[in-house]
C-alpha cells in the first residue's frame, strides 16, 4: 500500500504545478529583430502570476541569462472586457514602451 501512495502523491503534485502556470497566456510581438513577450492574466491572481513571470524574465535578461533582444511585460486583462488581438498587441507594446530599459 505504501508503495502505491508515494507515486500517486508525486503525480498529483506534478499535475498541480502544471496547472498553476496554465492560467497565464503568453503572446509574442515581433518588432523587426526585437521582441516583446506579454504575459496576460485573466483574473487578479493570474495577473499577479503574470507579473512574477515577467519580472523573473527581466531579471534573467539583465543578468545576461536571457536574450537581450526580448523584453517581457505583464498585461492585466481581469477587468472583464475581452481584448481583440489588435488591442492585446497594442497593450503589450504600450507596456513595453512605458517600462524603463
Amino acid at each position: 500500500m505504501k508503495r502505491l501512495i508515494i507515486p500517486v502523491v508525486i503525480a498529483l503534485g506534478i499535475a498541480c504545478v502544471g496547472q498553476a502556470n496554465a492560467a497565464v497566456e503568453t503572446y509574442t510581438v515581433d518588432l523587426n529583430g526585437y521582441a516583446v513577450i506579454g504575459f496576460v492574466g485573466n483574473s487578479p491572481e493570474d495577473f499577479a502570476r503574470a507579473q512574477r513571470q515577467a519580472d523573473s524574465w527581466e531579471v534573467q535578461r539583465h543578468l545576461m541569462l536571457k536574450p537581450q533582444s526580448i523584453k517581457a511585460v505583464a498585461i492585466n486583462q481581469s477587468q472583464g472586457a475581452a481584448m481583440s488581438q489588435a488591442d492585446l498587441r497594442n497593450a503589450i507594446l504600450t507596456a513595453a514602451l512605458a517600462k524603463s530599459p
